[in-house]
């Protein structure tokens, strides 16, 4: 091949590279005779999906409505976390009297955003039994997407055990 003829290969690959789409790359080597160059894939990998759980502290309205939104936020792909499974959030104190039918005028816009990340399985809700019992909760005083759990201590450290990490 002449020099002219290189140049022109020369050329047509800063132009290949130009047009790629991002996350190709061209080996570093120059092109073998009339070779084209060797493309292999280097987008970037996605860290495997992760098991996450929400854990709660302040057991407030405020704490709660703040969890959700991260969820809502790592379900939209917004976030370092990477999950294709719902984000487990175990309410176990105070929290659960938001969801009280008799409270839900006063705390609607909050219980309508975690039946809505319920629904779409970005959250999996579920409620400490024990907690509800030393509160006289029962089941039909809070909405059906939340899941009872005897206790709420033990469900948190069973998620841990099936390599659910915090967020």
């Amino acid at each position: 091949m002449t020099s002219c003829g290189y140049s022109v290969v020369v050329i047509a690959v800063r132009l290949l590279l130009l047009l790629l789409p991002a996350g190709l790359v061209v080996a570093e080597h120059p092109p073998q005779s009339n070779q084209a160059p060797a493309i292999q894939n280097a987008a970037p990998q996605l860290a495997a999906p992760q098991k996450l759980q929400a854990l709660v502290k302040l057991h407030t309205a405020d704490e709660l409505r703040a969890l959700l939104a991260r969820a809502e936020q790592i379900a939209s792909g917004k976030d370092e976390y990477n999950t294709d499974e719902p984000i487990a959030l175990v309410l176990h104190g105070a929290e659960i009297e938001i969801f009280k039918r008799s409270n839900y005028r006063s705390n609607k816009e909050l219980v309508d955003l975690a039946a809505r990340l319920d629904a779409f399985n970005v959250v999996d809700l579920k409620v400490c039994r024990r907690w509800m019992g030393q509160h006289d909760l029962e089941l039909g005083d809070l909405p059906p997407f939340l899941d009872p759990v005897p206790f709420g201590g033990d469900e948190v450290k069973r998620l841990q055990g099936d390599g659910y990490a915090y967020f």
